[in-house]
């Protein structure tokens, strides 16, 4: 389910093109995934669909979770830099 997070959450945000310029597909993007990072959504749609029925304090998981691995890398580099 965090793969479909970041895939839609990626899609929202747009800035994303294909080789015409477009904005991709779901499901072109959701290859895009699965052969980057070796995994099946095996239907994107349904995914998505159960992405959207969770509670608003859920919806997020995934995303919430890497906001905070990297504000606690940017603290932990912050702490360490020497003025």
């Amino acid at each position: 389910m965090g793969m479909t997070e970041i895939l839609s959450a990626l899609l929202l945000l747009g800035g994303i093109e294909d080789p015409n310029g477009n904005p991709p597909t779901t499901k072109a993007m959701a290859e895009a995934f699965e052969q980057l990072f070796d995994f099946h959504f095996n239907s994107i749609y349904d995914c998505q669909g159960e992405l959207y029925r969770r509670k608003p304090c859920n919806l997020t998981k995934t995303l919430d979770a890497m906001k905070g691995a990297l504000m606690k890398e940017y603290k932990r580099k912050e702490n360490g830099k020497k003025y």
